[in-house]
């Protein structure tokens, strides 16, 4: 079946669904199968001589299978016949609405996301109701400016590394926004994560002048890709390239944005690059995301802070509360039960034990003034019958942990905690 692909911005409405069949306001005396409403606007079906409650809401019949089904939400079409219209996502950063025929492009995933009951959602965290073609010349430019405006953190990469991943720096160098450098592959890798803010004395108008100014290749590039990241095009590649007078074989992740540019690179010596370290690389470079990060102080003295994803802020709340040994906490809360807790205690020579097998050690913090603190975070189980807000922050904590790597003014290296 050929879908019809329609474009338009959100706005607040609701569709309407014509019915499909005529309803009666008075009660049938006759027998037959069929559809009517009483007085009061409650629906019923006349299953021969005998009526049977259905309940409010519009109802018809499907022209396929004979079937009555509510109308409300619901929909036929002559190819398929009854289907249920649904929010998707394409696999290439959009989300989009069908309905019959038609696919309704509502945006980027970085603007939106489809909860576990289907449901759209803003990454602000406000509920979208339904959205029809109907709506669509309500909307004006205007709105799209302000659902940009509501994108108040910045934009930040973060990768799925493993927790076992060595972290070998984590801090700003330079004219960069931020640096990351970790052991990866079994030590056999060193990943690479570069921010860089584009100002007019450091400004990249294509991937390989990224490339070219931090990881310079050695020849010709070996392969490269187009992809996509949360709606913004990026380019991956892989060549060889020299760092410090040594030869590697490279992996790499090029996006530009608008205001920054990011590099994800993965350089591997020459005698450990077989295809278990390039699939391992490529498998990294998949996961890497973009996502708006706000600042979250960690503590009252605003010695370190924690990047959150935006959309956290309207599902919970926080909390910072001193410690002994000159330490703190950072505990954020959903229904008042805590689903993460990061934790910084004074290093003193000796490692402290974990609380709970649901704690974890993430690494020590060496701060300006030579201090040193172990990180370990906390995380709360949950029931099934946790709310969506409850199972959101749950599932995405590790996005708070990676944002830890990206703090200013400290470096994060691995400590001896067992």
């Amino acid at each position: 079946m050929l879908k019809r692909k329609k474009i338009f911005a959100i706005c607040a409405a609701t569709f309407i669904l014509a019915p499909v069949a005529v309803y009666a306001s008075d009660a049938p005396t006759d027998e037959g199968q069929y559809i009517w409403q009483d007085e009061n606007g409650d629906f019923w079906y006349r299953n021969g001589t005998e009526d049977e409650y259905i309940g409010e809401g519009n109802y018809g019949q499907d022209p396929d299978s004979g079937e009555w089904m509510e109308a409300n939400n619901a929909g036929w079409t002559e190819e398929e016949g009854y289907f249920e219209p649904h929010y998707h996502y394409d696999g290439k950063g959009g989300v989009w609405f069908e309905q019959g025929d038609d696919d309704y492009y509502i945006g980027s995933t970085d603007q939106y996301y489809i909860d576990d009951n289907g449901q759209l959602c803003e990454i602000s965290g406000k509920a979208s109701g339904d959205h029809g073609a109907d709506t669509a010349s309500e909307t004006s430019a205007g709105d799209s400016e302000d659902q940009e405006a509501e994108k108040t953190g910045e934009l930040y990469m973060l990768a799925d590394f493993k927790l076992q991943d060595t972290i070998m720096e984590s801090m700003p160098d330079g004219k960069l926004g931020y640096s990351e450098i970790r052991s990866v592959n079994e030590n056999k890798s060193m990943a690479v994560l570069l921010k860089v803010k584009n100002e007019p004395e450091n400004t990249f108008s294509t991937p390989e002048d990224f490339m070219a100014e931090y990881y310079p290749g050695n020849g010709s590039i070996a392969y490269e890709e187009a992809m996509t990241i949360a709606s913004y095009p990026a380019m991956r590649y892989q060549y060889k390239g020299s760092i410090n007078d040594e030869d590697r074989e490279i992996d790499a992740l090029v996006c530009l944005t608008d205001d920054y540019s990011f590099g994800l690179f993965i350089l591997t010596e020459p005698k450990d690059y077989d295809d278990n370290i390039k699939k391992a690389n490529v498998e990294l470079i998949k996961t890497a995301d973009l996502i708006y990060a706000e600042r979250i102080d960690m503590a009252s003295t605003e010695l370190f802070q924690v990047l959150t994803p935006e959309r956290w802020k309207y599902l919970c709340h926080y909390e910072t509360e001193e410690t002994e040994n000159d330490g703190y906490k950072l505990i954020y809360y959903c229904e008042a039960v805590p689903v993460l807790t990061l934790e910084v205690r004074a290093y003193d020579g000796t490692d402290q034990p974990l609380d709970s097998v649901w704690q974890g050690y993430l690494g020590r913090i060496q701060a300006l003034d030579g201090k040193q603190y172990d990180l370990t975070a906390t995380i709360s189980q949950y029931s099934e019958d946790a709310s969506d807000d409850w199972k959101e922050m749950y599932n995405t904590y590790e996005e708070v942990i990676n944002g830890i790597r990206a703090i200013d003014g400290c470096v994060l290296r691995e400590g001896s905690h067992l």
